[in-house]
């Protein structure tokens, strides 16, 4: 639980900061949520509102990192105050970094527009979608809550996402031997399934 401050305004700009991250966190996974759907369905209208609401993620990475900066020019924060202002700048890197990969998800979803994929590998990476994003908006709920208990068990649960990512990894590798004319649309696919997968 964060500790109360003297200076109530300290707490104040603080909170600010983790609601605001929070704000972030919920933009970047509405990104992927889209840019996967695009992907997926061949929504070209859709996968370029990604692409142009990428520059919003990143203004607010700027404000946020910004607001970080002056949190610490200010109240000169020591020991867990710093370590909490100093993993404030990392998320919101963090955040944009998935802004990017929804944008270059969304990108190839531009270029294979028109290429249709099996159903059940559709399915398979709706699930894989839904799976991370849910992981990154209950990551969020557990540093906004500063809720330590949550967060290891969040952390616990990437094995599922990790297991599904290395079973579909497979299953596109395999598609493309069986099915030499899709091997364009399942190259765009293998290649937003490793950039997801970056860390």
């Amino acid at each position: 639980m964060p500790q109360t401050h003297i200076v109530t305004a300290f707490d104040q700009e603080l909170d600010r900061l983790t609601s605001s991250i929070g704000a972030m966190g919920d933009f970047a996974g509405a990104q992927v949520t889209d840019a996967v759907r695009a992907l997926l369905h061949g929504d070209t209208a859709l996968a370029r509102r990604v692409v142009d609401q990428d520059r919003q993620l990143d203004a607010l990475r700027r404000d946020l990192s910004a607001s970080a900066a002056l949190v610490i020019a200010k109240r000169q924060p020591l020991a867990g105050d710093l370590d909490e202002v100093l993993a404030d700048f990392k998320i919101v890197e963090d955040l944009e970094r998935i802004g990017d990969l929804a944008k270059n998800i969304a990108k190839r979803a531009i270029a294979i527009s028109g290429m249709t994929f099996p159903d059940v590998l559709v399915t398979s990476l709706d699930e894989l979608s839904n799976l991370a994003v849910d992981q990154l908006r209950r990551a969020l709920a557990t540093f906004v809550a500063r809720d330590a208990a949550e967060a290891m068990v969040v952390r616990q649960q990437d094995e599922a996402t990790d297991a599904m990512h290395t079973a579909i990894f497979r299953d596109l590798v395999s598609r493309m031997g069986a099915d030499p004319s899709q091997i364009i649309g399942f190259v765009h696919l293998l290649f937003c399934e490793l950039r997801k997968r970056a860390r």
